[in-house]
């Protein structure tokens, strides 16, 4: 969820070390309220609890101008529901997103296909207790594999599923 207490910063690589840390900005720390991120070109997704949302969490994009502006978020409706979507991952691409939402009262992972300009209809991926989506460049999905006991999460493994070729 977007907070004033965690903080999002620039830097540039050189080699093993990096340089020139800056701090986002309040435009989206403060004004935008940006939670989980993934950046695509100059696109920035993000899920938050913002005020004009569907429910819990939601997914938003802003966009960066030529100026370094962050337009204002545009919440994508086509792949929120009332309760919790966030999370984000967009493929290289940019034609498909990944996301966690709850399932059946756990987390689960889902995906968007991007067709025209339009996100469609999401379809449940990995059911239960998966969440935090991030694909690598050969297609592999990457995850967290949440266990709770008695309501408490008491463990988180990252699991990997191999993309069928």
């Amino acid at each position: 969820e977007g907070s004033t207490g965690v903080n999002m910063f620039t830097a540039v690589g050189s080699g093993s070390t990096w340089d020139y840390w800056e701090y986002c900005g309040d435009r989206l720390m403060k004004e935008i309220q940006i939670g989980e991120v993934h950046l695509h070109g100059d696109d920035l997704y993000f899920h938050s609890k913002r005020t004009g949302g569907l429910g819990d969490l939601d997914i938003w994009v802003t966009t960066r101008n030529d100026f370094g502006y962050w337009s204002d978020p545009i919440n994508i409706t086509e792949v929120n529901t009332n309760g919790l979507d966030g999370f984000p991952f967009i493929s290289s691409d940019g034609n498909e997103m990944w996301f966690m939402r709850t399932y059946l009262g756990s987390p689960a992972i889902y995906r968007s296909k991007n067709v025209g300009g339009n996100w469609q209809e999401p379809e449940l991926i990995v059911s239960q207790f998966a969440g935090e989506p991030t694909l690598d460049a050969a297609g592999n999905l990457y995850f967290v594999h949440h266990f709770y006991k008695n309501d408490e999460m008491i463990e988180a493994d990252i699991y990997m599923a191999e993309k069928k070729k």
